[in-house]
């Protein structure tokens, strides 16, 4: 079975830690691609590939469309920006366009992993809530419905999600490993 991580983060951090840690507990054939590495351009909504099934522009993407159609399982980690996945995620996310013609990849199996990162001093109401920890629950499950949404649309499998607060993805690893050895099982 082959796994293939996808890491829509600007730093090889956080988000690439919990993908790491996902796809070494798969005990499987995978491969993280670090989006971050590569020249992905926007789509240009050319319409050639509602035609053709493929896109024409000439960029890193053309190397990782036969890697997505050959994965059994596809893995999206990003951390989260503005209650949704980052810039670099969501410029790879709509150059799947020539899949979603095609229907090549509909029923795939996933998984999501969301990070969220509040840098702030940490403030505290008067039963010692902190009142960020809100906040950033709410913008990391924008990520993820983000990434629902998007997997809605090719009718994707979802194995599971693993969300990590305070860009503290170490305190998941328990959660990360089992998503890992579920995955490893299927």
């Amino acid at each position: 079975m082959k796994v293939l991580g996808i890491s829509g983060s600007p730093r090889d951090k956080n988000t690439s830690y919990m993908l790491k840690t996902v796809l070494n507990a798969t005990g499987q054939d995978t491969e993280l691609i670090l989006l971050k590495d590569l020249d992905i351009k926007p789509c240009k909504a050319c319409t050639y590939c509602r035609k053709n099934h493929c896109c024409t522009t000439g960029d890193d993407m053309q190397k990782l469309y036969p890697k997505i159609k050959e994965a059994d399982i596809l893995i999206f980690g990003s951390p989260t920006y503005m209650s949704n996945v980052s810039g670099i995620m969501k410029n790879f996310m709509d150059r799947f366009l020539p899949f979603y013609l095609s229907k090549e990849i509909d029923g795939k199996r996933v998984a999501f992993l969301a990070v969220g990162n509040f840098k702030e001093d940490l403030e505290f109401d008067a039963d010692g809530n902190c009142l960020w920890h809100k906040e950033e629950e709410e913008s990391v499950a924008g990520c993820i419905q983000a990434f629902r949404a998007f997997g809605n649309i090719f009718s994707f499998k979802e194995i599971g999600e693993v969300h990590a607060l305070h860009g503290d993805s170490k305190s998941e690893d328990k959660e990360l490993i089992s998503l890992g050895n579920k995955i490893g099982k299927l």
